[in-house]
């Protein structure tokens, strides 16, 4: 019995580290949504191909019935003026969408 006990603590011993920098790795993201221009597939597609190769973009979503780009980024690699600044590039205007703005829409 104390051999299984041993065993038990040994693998919580080994996942807890694991999942707590799980943790720390969701603290150093932040997302974003922006407000654009995009109108059609091809706009949304565009995005969606060269926005991911910004540095520490993680994740990109576009919804286009509501024109609004969701940009998921690493803190440390990014920030929220570079994203806008990188759709813009890309012909788009892009607007940041105040979290309390997403709360009154739901």
């Amino acid at each position: 019995m104390k051999t299984i006990s041993k065993i038990i603590a040994l693998i919580l011993l080994a996942i807890v580290p694991v999942v707590a920098s799980g943790q720390q790795k969701n603290k150093k993201t932040e997302t974003v949504k922006y407000v654009t221009s995009i109108d059609c597939e091809n706009c949304v597609n565009k995005i969606m191909t060269n926005l991911p190769h910004e540095k520490g973009i993680k994740d990109v979503r576009c919804d286009l019935s509501t024109q609004e780009v969701t940009v998921t980024y690493v803190r440390d690699k990014n920030n929220n003026e570079a994203i806008k600044k990188a759709i813009e590039k890309l012909g788009y205007t892009a607007r940041e969408v105040n979290p309390a703005e997403t709360e009154k829409k739901e």
